[in-house]
């Protein structure tokens, strides 16, 4: 038997594209989302270490030098901070986006190879497929 695939119904080609996008989404986005955090946790340890410097002159405090301030880093120490603290919130919100992105991306990909092979085998036919019955 002889079956030639003369079009691809765009719905169906969304809903395949959609469950496998997610599918295949799914493990770079926790890997992307682990790195995040760990990378924001390593950034605030590290404003964390940044201490104020005390300049003292004779056993008395003459000045005080806070580098975080003064390279205007201040506020966003204080987010990183606060964005570190989320932990796993963080890594489960940052997870559900990248692979909701990602499935996104792969359902328009499928949509749009789709949409090409219509176009295509309008004009040369389409894909022709031999099948045989198995006993």
């Amino acid at each position: 038997m002889r079956y030639t695939i003369k079009r691809i119904t765009l719905g169906s080609a969304l809903k395949v594209g959609l469950l496998l996008g997610w599918l295949v989404a799914l493990l770079p986005a926790m890997g992307l989302a682990a790195l995040a955090v760990l990378s924001l946790q390593g950034v605030s340890n590290a404003f964390g270490q940044v201490q104020t410097y005390e300049i003292n002159v004779l056993g008395q405090s003459v000045a005080s030098i806070d580098l975080l301030g003064l390279l205007g880093l201040s506020d966003e120490a204080s987010r990183v901070g606060d964005l570190a603290a989320l932990g796993w919130g963080l890594f489960g919100t940052l997870t559900l986006a990248l692979t909701l992105l990602g499935g996104l991306m792969v359902a328009l990909t499928t949509l749009l190879v789709s949409l090409c092979y219509n176009l295509l085998a309008a004009v040369v036919g389409g894909l022709t497929v031999e099948l045989r019955e198995s006993a």
